[in-house]
């Protein structure tokens, strides 16, 4: 179920910082007008993942610890909710609008007969 749903504006020069959406599932952006120069970017959240780092011949989706996907306009993202994430600063006149949603699961989770299930 959908338990949130907003828009966002951002105009030149606002950015979004570094959160999660907590007590959700899942997340997500629709993007309705952009010039894609505000990005979203997600980041590793391992305590760990930066630790040693070897060189690079190449940056991929494989070896970084960020992943940006453009605001591109009529693009939707959707996301685990606990994955930090930001919105790059909008370097451009044209104003970035998006509505974002969280989703929750509603029902039984894990089985009835274990100590780690719930019913939402």
């Amino acid at each position: 179920m959908i338990t949130d749903m907003w828009a966002n504006v951002l105009k030149d020069t606002e950015l979004h910082p570094m959160h999660t959406h907590s007590n959700n599932f899942l997340s997500g952006t629709y993007y309705l007008q952009s010039d894609q120069k505000a990005s979203i970017v997600f980041h590793d959240p391992r305590p760990a993942a930066d630790v040693l780092v070897p060189r690079k011949k190449q940056t991929t989706l494989n070896n970084s610890s960020l992943l940006s996907y453009a605001s591109k306009q009529n693009r939707a993202v959707i996301f685990p909710s606990w994955l930090p994430h930001w919105v790059q600063q909008n370097k451009s006149k044209t104003n970035r609008i998006s509505i974002a949603w969280n989703i929750q699961v509603k029902g039984q989770v894990g089985e009835h007969h274990e100590f780690q299930s719930a019913t939402i």
